[in-house]
Parts: structure tokens; sequence; C-alpha cells
């Protein structure tokens, strides 16, 4: 399968999370990756209270 058609496929919003909170939203996850880096500094904050997450847009279809 082409690389587009696996992101039209699975398009959507990706969430910054802190402490299961959303924090942040994005279509672009290097957005997201710099967000974190910039709001949570690893040295800063435990690893297990950040998270990113993909929401899906439109309905999930047959692989």
């Amino acid at each position: 399968m082409k690389q587009e058609n696996i992101l039209k496929k699975f398009s959507g919003e990706w969430l910054l999370l802190f402490n299961d909170e959303i924090v942040d939203h994005s279509a672009n996850v290097e957005d997201i990756l710099k967000l974190a880096e910039e709001k949570f500094p690893a040295d800063k904050f435990p690893d297990d209270q950040i998270k990113i997450s993909k929401v899906l847009d439109g309905r999930l279809r047959d692989f």
C-alpha cells in the first residue's frame, strides 16, 4: 500500500496529554513531538505523565 493511501486511511489529530488531560493537538506528529519537548523537558517531568495519542477521523474501515 502506498504511503499516501495509508495517511488518508488513518488521518486524524495527534493529542499531547499530560496527566490524562489534553494539552495541545495537531495534525502533524512532528509538531506534537516538538511541543512535548518544549513544554515537558525530560529532566523535569516523569515519562509516565506525558502521552501522545492519535484520534482517527471518520469511520474505521476494514483492512
